[in-house]
């Protein structure tokens, strides 16, 4: 019964992905956020819809913080943590430029406003972090997952700072995030990761679970000013996010 459930829910994901192919087919050079930000709420609502999973939102309310010149930071664990981000605020991502390669999700992602990185070269680096801190001077909000890859959802993984330069060089204010997914008997849904697993595996894992709960922990704002450097920053965010997400261990 779980796997016929799992199925009918993989067809309405596939149905949510569609819906978003087609909008920014139609609308992919509208850049107006007042169009492609209802957009990806009503998208984000049906593809969670479609999951069965339910944001649980704890400590901060996001909608009454000024996220102009702001850097959401979370841990990254599952393929659902970007749509959870994406219904709860307008966000810009920094991806990785091997996602310009996936066959129609690549428009999708460069429609979302995707700042891409090539981890391989690290000459690109400086140049990154001033694109991004102009993007954050102008008013945006961007999202990072300092960790680099997705964890296994048992512990988060040590941050790297490179890229938290730019929230420095724009005097930009960092909102902490913590996610945490669960199920029954509030144990750790660890079938929402796609560490050492491929995407459609993870996807159909998910779909497979009964009351999945996303709980996400907004933690008070960390002010880049009080820092001198990003490795600093960076340990302060780990050691923040990470006794948050023990916590609910």
């Amino acid at each position: 019964m779980r796997g016929l459930i799992a199925w009918l829910r993989f067809v309405a994901v596939i149905l949510s992905m569609s819906f978003l192919v087609v909008a920014v087919f139609i609308l992919y050079h509208i850049s107006l956020k007042l169009i492609r930000y209802p957009i990806r709420k009503i998208w984000t609502r049906c593809l969670l819809l479609s999951t069965g999973g339910k944001i649980n939102l704890h400590g901060v309310d996001l909608s009454s913080i000024d996220l102009r010149n702001t850097m959401v930071v979370s841990n990254h664990i599952s393929w659902l943590d970007t749509v959870v981000m994406l219904r709860l605020c307008y966000l810009r991502y920094i991806g990785k430029v091997e996602m310009l390669k996936w066959p129609f999700l690549s428009m999708i992602i460069k429609a979302g406003g995707t700042i891409f990185i090539n981890r391989l070269n690290k000459r690109e680096l400086l140049t990154l972090n001033q694109q991004v801190a102009n993007v954050l001077t102008d008013g945006a909000t961007i999202g990072l997952y300092p960790e680099g890859t997705t964890s296994d959802g048992v512990k988060i993984l040590p941050f790297k700072a490179p890229i938290l330069e730019a929230a420095l060089m724009a005097k930009s204010n960092v909102i902490p995030v913590v996610l945490s997914y669960r199920k029954e008997d509030n144990k750790l849904a660890t079938e929402v990761t796609f560490s050492k697993v491929n995407w459609l595996t993870t996807v159909i894992n998910t779909l497979k679970l009964e009351n999945l709960v996303i709980n996400v922990t907004i933690l008070p704002i960390v002010r880049s000013t009080d820092f001198k450097t990003r490795d600093e920053l960076a340990v302060c965010l780990y050691q923040q996010i990470n006794q948050s997400y023990q916590n609910q261990q």
